[in-house]
């Protein structure tokens, strides 16, 4: 027993806070956020706690294996998959503008390529938002000559989906697709008159000042990057506007908490359309690649909707994997409490417990 709180105390020697303006929050990640660090066995993780108008940030560990440097708010890190629930927000504010419908079919913004459907049913973009356009995981293997997350460009994917056949009718079955929100990002181009990158920054991370969020970091920003580890290694601090849809985003904890705090407001129409439920679970034959954090009750536009259960409130959540990092972010509608949290290590079997934690620092602040 001496031994664990030995090693709780050299953990507590190794994060970098910030100040915390509630009392509350910083009791409740104390011990909380020292022990899901101990037990993700990544070098380094950033921690961002948000309780109504106050928040804290959290730095545990180090930015890359043995440099000794300690993370903190200021930090970049891999968003990964939690890109996707970005790309809906750019969408759902296209549509709230008038500017396209969810109902919309992705050949409407094809530009003559041709587009996939089932017995006469197309895709919608609803059906690429909710994952339910009967589109594969990926695309296939990048080609050996293709640059590190340059592949595959617009080109590659409407050249593909024009020889691709869907297995099974659109907006039935709900199966994780990256490949599908690549092209969302697409057809938002092209709805939006402008390069994606362009109206995610004018409408989403411009405004809410999230100046380290993007897809092409430059040099300053490169040395702030937490280097990866674990399951497909460190990946180079590089452009990856081939995944802007998908998985490309760079952040920090401290934009993460601006962000956090904004998707809690519950005052937002553009809001209300992304985290709105338009798959219900029980109304699917199947639903595949969703339950890292408990039982999917629901899927909005890219958002995972977990039910309440026990003393665990509704959540709305995102997870995401890959290039050496695990993040998710989750928080309670209507409770005004929330959490993100990433690791520079990749390790799938580690990231159940880092959700659970995580799902568990939320009941402790806004209880069923």
């Amino acid at each position: 027993m001496r031994s664990i709180f030995l090693a709780l105390a050299l953990m507590a020697a190794a994060a970098s806070p910030s100040r915390a303006e509630d009392a509350v929050l910083a009791e409740a990640t104390d011990l909380a956020g020292f022990v899901m660090f101990g037990e993700s066995g990544a070098p380094g993780m950033v921690l961002v706690v948000v309780r109504g108008d106050s928040s804290i940030v959290l730095g545990y560990g180090e930015t890359e294996k043995g440099n000794n440097q300690k993370p903190d708010g200021n930090s970049l890190v891999r968003l990964n998959s939690i890109t996707k629930v970005f790309t809906t927000e750019v969408l759902a504010s296209l549509v709230a503008d008038g500017k396209l419908r969810l109902t919309d079919t992705l050949e409407r913004d094809a530009g003559g390529a041709g587009t996939p459907a089932f017995e006469g049913r197309p895709i919608t973009l609803l059906d690429l938002a909710t994952h339910s356009a009967a589109l594969p995981r990926e695309m296939g293997e990048a080609p050996e000559d293709s640059a590190p997350r340059a592949w595959p460009t617009r080109a590659d994917r409407w050249k593909w989906l024009s020889h691709f056949e869907l297995p099974w009718a659109p907006g039935t079955i709900a199966a994780y697709s990256n490949v599908g929100f690549d092209l969302l990002a697409d057809a938002i181009e092209t709805s939006g008159g402008k390069p994606y990158p362009d109206l995610l920054r004018e409408r989403v991370t411009g405004p809410l000042g999230m100046a380290d969020t993007g897809f092409a970091p430059t040099p300053e920003q490169c040395k702030r990057l937490m280097i990866g580890s674990g399951l497909g290694g460190a990946g180079p601090c590089v452009d990856t506007h081939a995944t802007d849809g998908s998985g490309g985003l760079y952040s920090t904890a401290n934009d993460m908490a601006r962000w956090l705090r904004h998707n809690m407001d519950d005052s937002n129409e553009t809001l209300a359309l992304s985290h709105a439920v338009y798959r219900q679970r029980q109304a699917l034959p199947a639903a595949i690649g969703f339950d890292e954090a408990g039982p999917m009750a629901g899927l909005g536009l890219g958002w995972v909707i977990t039910a309440a259960d026990g003393i665990h409130p509704a959540t709305i959540a995102k997870s995401g994997g890959g290039v050496g990092f695990m993040s998710y972010i989750a928080f309670a509608p209507g409770r005004h409490v929330g959490v993100f949290v990433a690791v520079n290590r990749a390790d799938f079997g580690m990231f159940g417990k880092l959700t659970e934690a995580a799902r568990g620092m939320i009941a402790d602040l806004a209880t069923r």
